[in-house]
């Protein structure tokens, strides 16, 4: 665990957690200057409010008894000022409801967009970090909308601090430490409550990776990809007792909380009760010592009421202030993180030339951990024209290979150097408009066919000429012209009327994709893992054409393919083993030729008992 998780939650921390209050302000004062302070003065008017309408009101009854000597001058005129107040205050209510919910739209709006920019900006390192991932749902799931609350109270706590003020003046005027009592009464129960809710922050601190882990019973339970295997395997029972064993974890522990905050609610209402019922009964007993007016007695019933209600007011604001301020801080933490990739990103540093030449030179990586290097003094050179392929067993580092050339992996040793100068010199954005990638676990992008091959270059989306050329390529251009809408045909089964494609089909979309980049390197990560055998060597084909004047790697467990790259470079366990071209490396005996024969005998054993043609036909592709 990180020390983030081990923190403690102290009434200390609690409070400075106030040092975020400045960026918080920052953060309001961007959304709407001018909103924010109207809303800060309708908060005020709101405080003044209760009294107004109390002064109102005993105003109103008093003037019964005046009317009698002086006329029902003196009723009409006071129930005038009371409509008055009573329309004001309305007014002043539905004003800042509408406010309130513009502000909070805007709020939300912009927070989520900073916690997503944030996202896009880490780093693949970072990203595939579990503590990240718990910090990114922290920051999604509660932290987001905290500014918003944080706000709120603060503007309820000055409206609670104005009213209460008002309510205890006129108390003060009659008998004093009644006042003082009714607000001080409610602080008793600051310390208890305020501990609940440290208590309430912890829990939901250690649940975020259980609920990414509940998160993901749930996606498989209801998606579309994992419903075939739960349905054959028989896993929906299982999996949801798991999602619903989470679920009932976070019960047990809410049930907890709940009944303390019963039994110490309980305890300081019986109090407050108390004092307030005495309170009221003296005020009772001096309109029949005939000390004060019919009409005053309202009036103070009603400030008792008013003074103890926002005092509690208050204090329970500011507890929620506090509580609060210990989720703002994890929004912080997640927005302070530190992106070797995103530095590099922002930094001013000159755009990648037109690719010549890659080159590794002792290229080592490791990833967060582990005790094993996944790349181990990598070296080769690749020019402009050329193609390299990578091959080795599973788990050799040829996919993080890839990852690393394109900075997805910023933190390796040793150089990589494009056309002679070191990569990290580049922005990176630079390099990866110039690389166009088709990852083994590509993405099927629920979308168009348009943006899902348009993704590649999206200054281009709208040039369906150079779509259709780079589907093509893919040899995926027959299937595009035949579908529904052509290019605007929905793809995927999460739209309505979507068209599902085959593996091979997504494949060779997430293929064209990388073509339509128009890049200067190429890589291509497992591209024919889909494809039989003839649209495997239909792509390669293309690819080697397209490649004339490029740069390209590619990856494949396909010996058939293989063979036809200017290099070819053999891995295992991270270390090149092998380098040169396909007769040069079965003229060596080694790894790659016993992986080669290995699946040229595997082509043959799988022919057993068909024809002399067939079997002629699979050594061919075997072999070609």
């Amino acid at each position: 665990m990180s020390g983030q998780d081990q923190e403690s939650v102290t009434l200390r921390g609690v409070f400075q957690a106030f040092i975020y209050w400045p960026r918080i302000f920052r953060l309001l004062w961007s959304v709407d200057r001018g909103m924010l302070i109207s809303l800060l003065g309708w908060q005020l008017l709101q405080g003044i409010a209760p009294v107004a309408m109390l002064l109102a009101t005993t105003h109103l009854i008093n003037s019964v008894g005046e009317s009698w000597e002086k006329g029902i001058d003196v009723l009409y005129a006071s129930f005038v000022m009371f409509i008055i107040v009573v329309i004001v205050r309305q007014l002043i209510s539905l004003v800042q409801g509408y406010q309130e919910g513009l502000f909070q739209t805007k709020l939300s709006n912009k927070i989520n967009q900073t916690i997503i920019e944030k996202a896009v900006g880490l780093g693949l390192t970072e990203f595939e970090n579990a503590e990240v991932q718990d910090q990114l749902k922290r920051a999604q799931q509660e932290a987001s909308y905290r500014p918003y609350q944080i706000m709120k109270q603060m503007f309820s706590v000055i409206t609670g601090v104005v009213t209460m003020l008002s309510a205890a003046g006129v108390l003060i005027a009659w008998k004093w430490w009644i006042a003082f009592v009714l607000i001080l009464m409610p602080f008793a129960s600051f310390i208890s409550f305020l501990r609940l809710s440290q208590q309430q922050f912890e829990y939901e601190y250690h649940r975020a990776p259980l609920r990414r882990e509940s998160w993901y019973w749930s996606y498989l339970l209801t998606n579309d990809k994992a419903v075939k295997e739960v349905r054959l395997y028989q896993l929906g029972d299982y999996l949801l007792n798991k999602y619903m064993d989470i679920l009932m974890t976070f019960f047990r522990q809410d049930k907890l909380l709940a009944r303390k905050r019963l039994l110490i609610s309980l305890i300081f209402e019986g109090v407050s009760l108390t004092l307030t019922t005495s309170m009221v009964l003296l005020v009772l007993l001096s309109a029949f010592a005939k000390e004060i007016l019919i009409g005053n007695v309202f009036g103070y019933v009603q400030a008792i009421t008013l003074t103890q209600n926002t005092s509690q007011s208050v204090v329970q604001g500011l507890i929620q202030l506090c509580q609060n301020n210990l989720y703002i801080k994890q929004l912080f933490f997640f927005l302070d993180l530190d992106s070797a990739e995103q530095k590099q990103l922002s930094s001013a540093r000159p755009e990648v030339p037109p690719l010549e030449t890659v080159e590794f030179r002792n290229v080592t990586f490791r990833y967060p951990g582990r005790d094993v290097d996944a790349l181990h003094n990598v070296s080769f050179t690749l020019h402009r024209g050329e193609t390299l392929a990578v091959v080795g067993k599973n788990g050799s580092g040829k996919s993080t290979l890839v990852k690393v050339l394109t900075g997805l992996y910023p933190n390796y040793a040793g150089e990589i150097l494009l056309n002679g100068e070191p990569l990290r010199s580049f922005d990176l954005d630079s390099l990866q408009r110039r690389v166009g990638v088709v990852f083994q676990d590509f993405m099927q992008y629920e979308s168009d066919v348009r943006h899902n091959i348009g993704f590649g270059n999206l200054p281009a989306l709208q040039e369906d000429d150079k779509i259709y050329h780079a589907s093509e390529q893919a040899g995926i251009k027959p299937l595009l012209e035949a579908m529904p809408q052509h290019l605007d045909t929905k793809l995927g089964r999460w739209l309505a009327q979507g068209y599902q494609l085959s593996g091979g089909q997504w494949q060779r979309v997430a293929i064209a994709r990388a073509f339509f980049r128009e890049a200067d390197l190429y890589l291509l990560d497992e591209p024919s893992s889909f494809l039989d055998p003839m649209a495997e060597a239909d792509v390669f084909h293309k690819f080697q054409q397209l490649l004339d004047d490029r740069l390209g790697i590619f990856i494949s467990h396909r010996y058939s393919s293989v063979r036809f790259a200017d290099k070819i470079m053999v891995l295992d366990q991270g270390q090149v083993v092998e380098f040169g071209s396909h007769a040069e490396l079965m003229a060596q005996d080694g790894m790659y030729a016993e992986l080669y024969n290995m699946q040229v005998n595997a082509y043959l054993s799988d022919n057993k008992g068909g024809s002399p043609e067939d079997d002629n036909q699979k050594v061919a592709v075997a072999a070609d």
